[in-house]
């Protein structure tokens, strides 16, 4: 765990709108699942634990019924799991945020909590009006590896990536609730899936190359509310290629990743991360052309 490789699972699971013990218990099947084929770690998706309450006709206080249940016996069960199967899991749900919610990535590691993850970027009037923003952006390191994390939107931003990077982590770990409208045929489903792979891939590989990290997509699989989610995974490399993927529906990839492939990336001359001149772009300043009547 501690060598040159480890082995990384991204799940692309269903989740049940609520019904938290129910998805905790799929959380164990897929964990063991992955353990059975040598994975380390494993990354669930965004709202994995609870289901997207905020995509339900669901009132704020059924939500916090729900929520609150799950709060109590999530990370306790959690620390079990991952303390009898000796993986690092980081896995999406809802938590309690004075009158609103956060949106929010559990990491557990081998030896119990190690830190709570808030999704920093809210999309929409909808999220906004559901969560709070996070403030806190933990680098983990977990059985020898140093990774981030992130939640859905959070990709958009490079600088969360870069301040990863900046602080020595060798993957990124992104939870997604990527969704569409209700199911429809097959191929509707297959529409969403390469819209979604098609807006992941526009970004990753340019976050992976500027980084040298490995990075892993999990998106949320199946009906859940009043959404569809497309279900797929895609892993890409610190050189940019997708080496891994999981298309429409549950599933997961798991995924072997070494230091050396590291070393090479950190080594090339796209890695940029060690060259940043944050002082620089703070005090820039904008430079007008003159008023034609003051050029003499």
């Amino acid at each position: 765990m501690t060598g040159s490789t480890t082995r990384i699972a991204a799940v692309a699971m269903h989740s049940e709108m609520g019904n938290f013990r129910a998805n905790l218990a799929a959380v164990s099947k897929w964990c063991r699942r992955a353990r059975s084929e040598g994975a380390d770690f494993a990354l669930f998706p965004e709202e994995c634990i609870t289901g997207s309450l905020n995509k339900s006709d669901l009132c704020f206080a059924d939500a916090r019924k729900i929520v609150c249940a799950a709060e109590a016996e999530s990370l306790p069960w959690l620390e079990s799991l991952t303390s009898e199967l000796e993986m690092t899991v980081v896995v999406g749900t809802i938590e309690s945020a004075g009158a609103r919610f956060a949106n929010n990535a559990l990491i557990i590691g081998p030896q119990g909590h190690l830190a709570t993850f808030t999704k920093l970027h809210l999309p929409n009037a909808v999220e906004k009006e559901w969560f709070v923003s996070g403030d806190l952006l933990p680098i983990v390191r977990s059985q020898g590896w140093t990774f981030g994390v992130g939640i859905c939107y959070d990709l958009r931003f490079p600088e969360i990536f870069r301040t990863a990077a900046q602080h020595g982590a060798d993957f990124f770990l992104l939870a997604v609730g990527g969704s569409g409208g209700p199911p429809g045929p097959e191929s509707d489903q297959q529409d969403q899936v390469a819209m979604h792979k098609t807006l992941a891939m526009q970004l990753m590989p340019a976050r992976a190359v500027d980084n040298a990290l490995y990075i892993f997509y999990a998106n949320q699989a199946g009906h859940s509310g009043n959404a569809h989610f497309p279900g797929f995974s895609l892993v890409v490399d610190p050189q940019g290629a997708l080496i891994d993927e999981h298309l429409c529906g549950e599933g997961m990839t798991v995924t072997e990743i070494s230091r050396a492939t590291l070393d090479q990336a950190q080594r090339s001359g796209s890695f940029t991360a060690a060259e940043t001149r944050p002082e620089i772009y703070a005090a820039s300043t904008l430079v007008e052309e003159p008023e034609r009547s003051q050029i003499t």
